[in-house]
């Protein structure tokens, strides 16, 4: 079944009729409703019957390659040190009877079924594994073509110096990753400028972006991300380049993030977050204040790290804004654009990846997180109640 047209769905508001360009994958027409429409649902036609629309969500940070979902449930060990948990997760993964191919599947359908449409992935390589995951992954990607935009990094997880990992992040780089990635220059790698300027070379020599995980607390994880701001800058990488954890944002004074912000904005240096309960996080707040670009994504789900996450941006956006104290509804609003790339108010020509959901209004949806009725991607039914009723989820 290809839905063309859609009937009374809620903008803003109003109700209005949106019809689907299938060829181009965009919205093609978007008219006020009429009654004559409600409860009209043909071959090509549906009634969303007051539905509320929301873009598709984004989410900019998770690891497609090394989730336990739908493996039988293992009982994960308590973390002690970083290098300790880095071989409990190199065990684990070791002894799943899947391949990340299959993994990165079952992740996807997943995160379609919640309405995400654009992903980052970060796949691990190393010396042992080589690029056997982005392999995978990379096959998946082409899989899914037209129904999940997929960003790729090559993750060096074990460290990159710590593991001699250069030349398989350069074959990964070579292989199809858009982004150099790497982890805690000081605390796993012990050599912050060293691995920084290692990562920034292979960014020159790759045309690459860079995306970097930052556990490394208070004055040296500042020290860390405002070396990598001004190397952003060096390169004339802005715009490309990203921070996702950054906990320590969150655990020097206000002052002292407050000035690395303003590096951050003048250097277009992105912040990712998996909006933590269990730690402190980067002050997004005061992040958005200051105008950086701030990115929402779920990082661990049930994996070696941890046994909770779903996948679902639309509830974790919701978790930020409460942590935040966001509860009026310009606040509201404002986490969109850290979960969606895709516009609240859409226009004639805007690409065809929506949400469906029972909501009153765009707010009420980021507050309460409702079920997705629909999930549309470049104009194909992707996921939600509709397509589960169609029984038509087909992406290869």
């Amino acid at each position: 079944m290809s839905i063309t047209q859609i009937n009374r769905i809620r903008i803003n508001e109003g109700l209005f009729d949106l019809s689907i360009d299938l060829a181009k994958g965009v919205i093609s027409r978007i008219t006020p409703s009429h009654n004559a429409s409600a409860g009209v649902n043909t071959g090509d036609a549906r009634d969303a019957g007051g539905l509320q629309y929301l873009p598709a969500t984004t989410d900019m940070h998770i690891h497609l390659d090394k989730h336990f979902l739908g493996e039988p449930w293992r009982p994960l060990q308590p973390f002690i040190t970083l290098p300790g948990q880095l071989a409990f997760e190199k065990s684990m993964l070791a002894s799943l009877p899947t391949t990340a191919a299959e993994r990165a599947r079952r992740l996807i359908d997943l995160l379609l079924s919640h309405g995400t449409t654009k992903i980052r992935t970060h796949v691990d390589v190393d010396p042992q594994i080589g690029i056997s995951h982005l392999e995978d992954v990379l096959q998946v990607r082409e899989e899914y073509r037209g129904i999940m935009d997929i960003e790729i990094v090559a993750f060096p997880q074990q460290g990159l110096l710590r593991s001699d990992s250069v030349s398989v992040m350069k074959n990964a780089l070579r292989a199809g990753a858009e982004y150099v990635g790497g982890v805690d220059p000081a605390g796993l790698d012990r050599q912050v400028d060293r691995c920084l300027d290692v990562t920034f070379e292979l960014s020159a020599e790759f045309n690459a972006g860079v995306d970097l995980h930052l556990h490394d607390p208070g004055h040296l994880g500042l020290y860390t991300i405002s070396r990598f701001a001004d190397l952003t800058a060096q390169a004339g990488k802005g715009g490309r380049t990203a921070v996702s954890h950054a906990y320590c944002l969150g655990q020097v004074t206000e002052a002292e993030s407050r000035e690395l912000a303003q590096q951050l904005k003048a250097n277009d240096v992105a912040i990712i977050t998996s909006v933590p309960l269990d730690r402190p996080m980067p002050r997004v707040d005061q992040l958005v204040a200051e105008g950086v670009t701030v990115h929402v994504g779920s990082d661990n789900i049930l994996d070696a790290w941890s046994p909770f996450g779903n996948g679902d941006l639309l509830a974790r956006g919701a978790k930020l804004a409460e942590k935040f104290g966001w509860i009026l509804d310009d606040q509201l609003l404002q986490t969109y654009p850290l979960i969606s790339a895709g516009p609240l108010t859409p226009k004639e020509g805007d690409a065809a990846s929506f949400i469906l959901v029972p909501a009153a209004n765009a707010k009420h949806a980021i507050a309460s997180a409702p079920q997705r009725e629909a999930v549309f991607s470049g104009g194909k039914l992707a996921g939600g109640k509709w397509a589960e009723a169609a029984k038509e989820i087909s992406y290869r």
